[in-house]
C-alpha cells in the first residue's frame, strides 16, 4: 500500500514540480519584459533626436535645391535649419569623392573630408547609416555621432547629407531622460563602443555589461543580463548602428529575489519528497531486504551451506518466498553434480598419473636394454650411438616422472626439468666429463604439459653437444641459463668460455635441435666460432 501510495504521488509532485518552475519562468520572463519596457521609455528622448536626424536627413536629400547646389544659397538655407535643431552640431553636403560642397559651419573651398569607416560603410549600403567618429573637424574637433544620407540625381548617387551630434550633446541628452535616479545609461555602437554614457551619480555601484558582452548581444530585440549589483538591456536605437544599454539596481534586494523563487519551488519539492519518501519506504520493507536476505542466502548455497530462512524473508512476498525455495533445491542440485565432477576429475588425474607413470617404466626399461646393448658393443662408434639413444630415451623417461610426481597435468616447470636434464647428462659421461664444471643460472619458468617432449630434446641435445665438444678439454666451465619473461617467452642458452681450437665440431644433434625449434615455432642464435654453443627463444603457446 505505501508503495502504491509513493507511486501515485510520484506524478503529482512531478506535475506540482513543473507548475512551480512555470511560474518561476514566468515571472523571470515578466521582470525582463518590465526591464525591456522601462529602458524604452527612458531612452525615449535619445530615440526621439536620432529619429528625427534620419528624416531631416532623408528631407534634405530629396530636396531638388541639393541637386543643383549652389554655395551661397545652401549656406544660407543649411544654417537656417541648424537654427532649427541646435543640439545638431553641423550639417554637410559632399559628393562621393567626399570634397565637401556647402556645409554648416562653413569649410575652406576644396575641403576633403578625412575618410572614416563609418563614410565606407555608407558607401557600401548606399542607404542611411549612422555611428561613432572619435574627431570631427567642422563639429569643432571631438568625438561625434554622425549620420550620412545618400543624395540622389534620379537613380544615380551624386554624394551624402551628414549630421553630427558632439557625444557631449548626447549625454546631455541621457542625462535627461533617465527617469530612474538609480539608472546608469549608454549609447554603443555596432562594435560594443561606448559613444556616450550619463554623467556618474553615487548610484555607480550598480555594474554595466562589457565590451564583450555588448557586443555578443547586439541584436534587434531587447536582451537582458544580469551585471553586478544589478541587471541590464540592451534596446536597439537605430539597428544595427546604434543601441542603447541602461543598467539600473533592482527594486527589491538579490535575497529577496532569490526567496521568493525558493517559495515558489517549496510545496512541490515537499510534494516530491513526501512521494520519494513514500516509494522508499516501500521498496526497502517489502521488495529491498528480502532481497538481500536472498542474495545472502544464495550465497550460502553457493558455498555448499544449509540457509535457513531470514526473518526478512518471512514477511516477503510470496514470490521472493518461492523464489528462495527454488534457489534452495538448484544448490542442491549443483552440489551433487559438483560432488560427482569432483569425484571424476580425481580419477582422470589418477589415471593419468598412472599412465605418465607406467610410460616412463617402460621407457626405463628400454633404457636398460639400451645400456645392456652398448656395453657388448663391438667397437666405440657402436658403443657411442647406443649410448646416446640410451640419453634419449633416458630423457623421455625423466619428463614422464616429472609429470607423475609434480601431480600436475597442465604445466610443468622447466627450470627445475632444465637442472635435471644437464645434472643427469653430466652423470652419464662419467670420467669423460670429471673435469667439466656445469655452472646453472635458472629462473622459475613453466610450460604446457604437451610441449615437454620438444622442450626437453632441445635442451638436452644442446647440453649433450656441449659435452661432447667439451670432452677432454681440461677443466672447463659449462653455464646453462634459463629465464621466463613476464609475457611467457621461454629463453634458455648454453655457454662457455672454452679456447674454440681446442673445440670440436658439432655432431648430428644439431639437425635435432633444429628441427624440435620449428616444432615449437623457436628462434635459434648459435656462436659462428662455437657452434655447439647456442641460445634459443620459445615463444608462449597461442591461446586456444
Amino acid at each position: 500500500m505505501a508503495l502504491l501510495l509513493g507511486l501515485a504521488m510520484l506524478p503529482a509532485g512531478a506535475i506540482a514540480m513543473q507548475v512551480g518552475l512555470n511560474a518561476v519562468n514566468a515571472r523571470e520572463a515578466a521582470y525582463e519584459e518590465a526591464l525591456g519596457r522601462r529602458a524604452l521609455q527612458s531612452i525615449s528622448v535619445e530615440r526621439g533626436a536620432i529619429d528625427e536626424v534620419r528624416e531631416l536627413l532623408r528631407v534634405l536629400a530629396t530636396t531638388p535645391s541639393l541637386q543643383a547646389i549652389q554655395t551661397g544659397d545652401c549656406q544660407r538655407w543649411l544654417g537656417d535649419v541648424a537654427a532649427r535643431y541646435p543640439y545638431v552640431a553641423s550639417l554637410v553636403v559632399s559628393d562621393d569623392d567626399r570634397r565637401v560642397l556647402c556645409s554648416v559651419p562653413a569649410a575652406q573651398v576644396g575641403y576633403q573630408s578625412p575618410e572614416t569607416p563609418l563614410r565606407q560603410r555608407a558607401q557600401v549600403r548606399d542607404a542611411f547609416t549612422i555611428g561613432y567618429i572619435e574627431s570631427g573637424p567642422l563639429s569643432g574637433g571631438g568625438p561625434i555621432l554622425a549620420a550620412f544620407e545618400p543624395v540622389r540625381d534620379g537613380a544615380n548617387r551624386i554624394g551624402f547629407i551628414g549630421a553630427s551630434i558632439r557625444v557631449e550633446q548626447l549625454r546631455g541628452l541621457l542625462d535627461r531622460s533617465r527617469s530612474l535616479e538609480s539608472a546608469r545609461s549608454a549609447i554603443v555602437d555596432s562594435d560594443g563602443r561606448i559613444i556616450a554614457q550619463s554623467s556618474p551619480r553615487e548610484t555607480e555601484r550598480v555594474g554595466f555589461p562589457t565590451i564583450e558582452q555588448i557586443r555578443d548581444l547586439l541584436g534587434p530585440d531587447p536582451v537582458f543580463v544580469e551585471v553586478e549589483n544589478g541587471s541590464a538591456v540592451i534596446v536597439p536605437l537605430h539597428a544595427p548602428d546604434l543601441y542603447a544599454v541602461m543598467a539600473w539596481a533592482p527594486e527589491r534586494p538579490t535575497w529577496q529575489r532569490w526567496l521568493a523563487l525558493a517559495l515558489s519551488l517549496v510545496a512541490p519539492l515537499i510534494i516530491w519528497v513526501l512521494a520519494v519518501a513514500a516509494g522508499w519506504f516501500a521498496i526497502e520493507v517489502f521488495v529491498a531486504r528480502p532481497l538481500s536476505s536472498l542474495e545472502t542466502a544464495a550465497r550460502g548455497f553457493a558455498r555448499g551451506e544449509d540457509v535457513i530462512d531470514p526473518p526478512a524473508l518471512r514477511n516477503a512476498p510470496d514470490e521472493i518466498r518461492s523464489l528462495r525455495r527454488t534457489l534452495a533445491a538448484m544448490a542442491k542440485t549443483l552440489r551433487g553434480r559438483e560432488t560427482r565432477l569432483v569425484e571424476a576429475l580425481a580419477e582422470e588425474r589418477a589415471l593419468l598419473r598412472e599412465v605418465h607413470h607406467r610410460v616412463k617404466n617402460n621407457l626405463q626399461m628400454v633404457a636398460s636394454l639400451l645400456n645392456i646393448q652398448a656395453r657388448s658393443a663391438r667397437d666405440d662408434s657402436e658403443a657411442w650411438g647406443l649410448a646416446r639413444a640410451h640419453d634419449r630415451v633416458q630423457l623421455l623417461a625423466l619428463v614422464h616422472q616429472k609429470i607423475y610426481s609434480s601431480g600436475e597435468v597442465r604445466e610443468l616447470r622447466v627450470d627445475e626439468l632444465a637442472a635435471e636434464i644437464a645434472r643427469h647428462l653430466l652423470q652419464s659421461r662419467g670420467a669423460a666429463a670429471k673435469d667439466i664444471n656445469l655452472v646453472m643460472q635458472v629462473d622459475e619458468a613453466r610450460a604446457d604439459v604437451d610441449r615437454a617432449v620438444p622442450l626437453t630434446f632441445l635442451i638436452g641435445e644442446g647440453v649433450s653437444m656441449a659435452l661432447d665438444a667439451l670432452a677432454g678439454a681440461g677443466p672447463v666451465e659449462l653455464r646453462l641459463f634459463v629465464h621466463q619473461d613476464a609475457d611467457g617467452v621461454t629463453r634458455f642458452a648454453i655457454d662457455s668460455d672454452i679456447d674454440t681450437e681446442r673445440a670440436g665440431a658439432p655432431g648430428p644433434g644439431a639437425r635435432l635441435i633444429d628441427a624440435f625449434a620449428r616444432q615449437l615455432g623457436a628462434a635459434i642464435g648459435r656462436d659462428p666460432e662455437r657452434p655447439f654453443m647456442h641460445w634459443v627463444c620459445v615463444p608462449p603457446m597461442p591461446s586456444p
